[in-house]
Order: structure tokens, then sequence, then C-alpha cells
């Protein structure tokens, strides 16, 4: 080969390994996947997770020793406040009644005897035809038989009471939730040393809401009235609608971490599909922005406190930079940027 074409040939290499060489470095690298910075809608969350609570729950327990012969209810079934529950024996309550009215009977006799005597005793004493002393043996018998008859119609009233107690009633309405007794059981009334026998509970109907709780990072973002969409493990294909009715200010310190508890109100038209003591997670909808500038979370870069994304500058040859950006809400996987950023701008992902 004669020297100048070798030297031609040199020439021709170089030229294309600067040429491929430009192209693997510096602003020429390929760009990757993008995003469109848009507008969109965006809602900052708050969860709360709990349970499903009814508004209030009643443990029944009878005001009246002995044994229980019938149950009405049920788990599960549904009751008005006044409906009879469960019967207790009432056997010997109605003898001890019938018991004592017959007393009571004997008491007014006694006094119906000794009224006319007193009043006899009383004109003969004014006359001087009766002294002191047995006059005042007449009123002592007289204060007797009112005393008495007093004393039975305390009695008769509290068996009375007693016999009325013996049929347990709801005292709301509401949902049976569980009843631990059987036909047979012994059970104790509520003034026994043992606080009485649990009957069963019963919750109200109308009112459910989820008790859960908010980690303190982010309880400040929660009010009262904020609407919130109601998940359960049993529905996971539905939400219901809610509305946080109360937030205790007490915190609670569960593993080195506080937490408030929140109760949200379900105010869904099919609340009714719920159940007491179902696992659940509250969705607080504590801020939205209509119209805020989004990127997917997938664009960010975090330096210490700063937060960066690479825009886009040039497709040809691709070039990107790296901009600073204030963010805002953060909702699933987009992040609402406040500042640093134009809408329709590209920006790369990670």
């Amino acid at each position: 080969m004669r020297p100048g074409s070798r030297w031609a040939a040199l020439a021709a290499v170089a030229v294309v390994a600067a040429a491929l060489s430009g192209c693997s470095g510096g602003a020429a690298q390929e760009i990757g996947a993008t995003a469109k910075v848009e507008r969109a809608r965006i809602e900052r969350r708050v969860v709360a997770t709990g349970t499903i609570e009814p508004e209030k729950e009643v443990e029944v327990r009878p005001r009246v020793s002995g044994i229980v012969e019938k149950i009405h209810v049920k788990a599960g079934d549904v009751v008005r406040a006044g409906s009879p529950l469960v019967e207790i024996e009432r056997e010997l309550t109605a003898g001890r009644l019938d018991e004592a009215r017959a007393q009571l009977e004997d008491a007014r006799a006694e006094l119906r005897f000794a009224e006319p005597a007193l009043s006899r005793a009383t004109r003969l004493h004014r006359d001087g035809a009766m002294d002191d002393q047995a006059r005042d043996e007449i009123q002592t018998r007289f204060d007797r038989a009112r005393a008495g008859v007093a004393r039975g119609e305390a009695t008769v009233r509290l068996l009375e009471t007693e016999l009325r107690y013996a049929t347990v009633e709801a005292p709301i309405d509401g949902r049976i939730l569980d009843v631990p007794i059987e036909v047979g059981s012994a059970v104790a009334s509520v003034i026994s040393v043992t606080g009485g026998t649990p009957l069963l509970s019963i919750a109200s109907a109308d009112t459910l809401h989820l008790k859960g709780l908010v980690d303190e990072n982010e309880i400040a973002w929660v009010a009262v009235d904020q609407p919130a969409r109601i998940r359960t493990e049993a529905y996971k294909d539905r939400t219901f609608a809610g509305r946080v009715s109360e937030i205790k200010p007490l915190g609670k310190r569960e593993q080195n971490v506080t937490y408030f508890e929140v109760k949200v109100a379900v105010v869904d038209p099919d609340a009714q599909l719920l159940r007491t003591r179902m696992s659940g997670h509250a969705d607080i909808i504590a801020e939205v922005v209509d119209g805020a500038l989004v990127v997917p979370e997938t664009a960010l870069a975090y330096e210490g406190d700063d937060v960066f994304v690479d825009r886009v500058v040039a497709r040809d040859p691709p070039k990107s930079e790296r901009v600073r950006v204030k963010t805002g809400i953060v909702e699933d996987d987009r992040v609402q940027v406040v500042s640093g950023l134009d809408e329709g701008q590209e920006v790369k992902r990670r």
C-alpha cells in the first residue's frame, strides 16, 4: 500500500471512532423513558386504620338473679327498644309476691280496726274517761298498723318490679351481637358482687363508624367534617362514603410511635352491609387541588432535603438538565410540583 493510501485509511478510522465516541457520552446520551408535566386533580389522603364499630354498644345484664327459662333472640337479630330478649324464672318471685300481698291485706285489716279504735280513744281521753297510758297504747297500735301497711305496700311494689325484671327487655334499638348464655344458665343480678352475668350485647343499628388510628405526623391535616372513603377486607371492590366525626385530643403511644384516634362516621346508603368489628381503612380527604401540576413520583431525585428532576431540554441531540423543584401533595404514584416546572415540560423517569 502506498504511504498516501495508508494515511487516508487511518484518517477514515479516526473519523468513525470520533463519531461513535460523541454518540455515547455527554449530552448525546439517550433520554430514556419520560413523562409530561400535566395538570390534574390531586388529593392529600390521610389513612386511618382500625375497625367498624357501632355508635353505641350495650352489654345487657339482668336486674334479678335466677335461671334462664327462655331466650327470644339470637346473634344478628334486629330488635326495637322494649322488645323481650330473655326470660328468667319467675315462679319463686311470683310466690313471694302472693305472700306479700296476703300480708298486706292483714296489715290493712289491722289498720281498719285500729283507726276507729283510735277515734274512740281520743274522744274518751278528751272526756276524761280514759287515762293517758291507755290512750297512748291505742295510738301505738294504730301507728304500727299504718307502718305495717306502708311496709307491705313497699314489699309488693318491690316484688312486682322484680317480676317485671324477670323479662329482660332491649334497652335500645339495635342488632344483637352476641348471646353467650343458654336456657338453664344460672345468672346473677347487677347488684351482686360480680356485677352481674352478661346476657347479651347489642349495638345501635342507626350509625356505624370506623374507629381508626392516624400517625402523629399526619394528624395535623385531619379535621372534623372532612369526607372519607372507607375500605374493608370484606368488600375489596368498593368503598363506603364517610365523614370525620371526632378526633380524640389524647394520643396513644404504641411501639414508640404516637397515634391519635379518629372516628369516621359511615354515611353511605349501603352502610348496612358493614358488620361490627370488620377491619377497615378510611382514606380521609384532607386537601384537594384541582388543576395541580403533577409528575410521576419516579421522576424525582433526592439529595438531602432537596428534590430534583431531570428536565428534557432537547431531543436532537438528546439533552437534559437537573432542576430543583418544590413538591406538595403526594397521591399514590403522583406528586404535585409547586414550583420549578411548567405545564407541558418533559421530565425523565427513573
